[in-house]
């Protein structure tokens, strides 16, 4: 089909039933040739206004907005029986890829204009018709519910999806264009019901939502999280104990060094000065081993503290069931024990 020809004819077509559709011919049933009844003014100047609106959003600079356009149309079409409303109906069902419904409008179209359509007119219709039958797709769509909702998105290929919309009520088909089509169905109260397909130029399907049965399937639980513990790891052992063993001298050295000073307190001014030399010099020794010890005490804690307060989390492991054996120490001996876990 020459959709870009379809798209220039509609973008002419529009503007001229907006000016026109006070004089435009009204669609009649088949076999009736009586006049066409006179439609109300006011409805006249309202169905123009919807027309005009309808124009600019297909003519909108940034594209077609054929959704609106449609919208916009159908009400001038529904207010006045226009044939160009139902003509630019048809083209913007066209662009949406509504095939089946752009069929029924353009076929009503050139049944309404008679022989009193233009044959360049009646060419190009007749044209994109020849296109439409020739790929529309038919879908039969149902489900276990009175009334549903279908939305239909089209991956092409190349370039955006073309997503339809419907509200459907018992069944209905489709005429649809050719392509991978993913169909979701909704209704109150039920889960989405999703179904794709691949579906070929001029081919037939049909499918069944079954909300019942979509609203059996078991619910995820959520998982909860697993238990985490901080373990002490070793090194934090490793430097209790040196703390421990650094905490002993240092005491002992700092008893020593308190000790030495205050006996040269004690002789100051009292002993020869070489003497109290010596006993100043024993002094400073004895202070600076115990400044050492009480240093690597007080490093060794630091760190004992710092591992402990920044080990890392992990999960816990699963309890073990079973039996095993596990040593037993008492005041009186030692031995081994069986113990269960269950």
């Amino acid at each position: 089909m020459n959709l870009l020809r379809s798209r220039f004819a509609l973008g002419a077509a529009v503007f001229l039933a907006a000016a026109s559709i006070a004089g435009g011919a009204v669609a009649q049933p088949k076999g009736k040739a009586e006049q066409a009844p006179k439609v109300d003014p006011q409805k006249l100047q309202e169905a123009k206004q919807h027309m005009e609106a309808g124009a600019a959003f297909y003519n909108d600079p940034n594209g077609h907005k054929c959704e609106e356009a449609y919208r916009e149309f159908k009400k001038a079409y529904e207010l006045s029986g226009s044939l160009n409303a139902l003509k630019a109906m048809g083209i913007c069902a066209l662009e949406l890829e509504r095939d089946g419904e752009a069929i029924e409008r353009l076929e009503a179209y050139l049944a309404g204009k008679g022989d009193k359509i233009e044959a360049s007119d009646k060419a190009q219709v007749e044209s994109d018709l020849k296109a439409l039958r020739a790929g529309v797709a038919r879908v039969k769509l149902r489900s276990d519910r009175p009334s549903f909702r279908v939305t239909d998105v089209r991956t092409p290929s190349k370039g955006a999806q073309v997503t339809n919309d419907y509200s459907i009520e018992g069944e209905q088909t489709l005429g649809i264009h050719p392509g991978r089509h993913t169909f979701t169905a909704t209704s109150e109260g039920a889960p989405a019901v999703t179904w794709t397909v691949e579906i070929a130029n001029g081919s037939e399907h049909e499918h069944v939502f079954d909300f019942a049965k979509a609203a059996e399937k078991p619910v995820d639980k959520p998982v909860a999280p697993p238990v985490m513990e901080r373990p002490v790891p070793v090194t934090v052992f490793i430097f209790g104990g040196l703390t421990v063993a650094l905490a002993v001298p240092t005491a002992i050295f700092m008893v020593r060094a308190s000790g030495k000073n205050s006996d040269y307190e004690a002789q100051n001014g009292k002993l020869p000065g070489a003497t109290l030399e010596e006993q100043k010099s024993d002094v400073a020794s004895a202070n600076l081993i115990a400044d050492i010890f009480l240093g690597a005490t007080v490093a060794s804690l630091a760190t004992t503290g710092i591992l402990y307060f920044t080990r890392p989390s992990r999960p816990a492991p699963a309890p073990s069931t079973g039996w095993q054996i596990a040593p037993v120490v008492g005041r009186s001996g030692g031995g081994a024990a069986l113990v269960g876990t269950f």
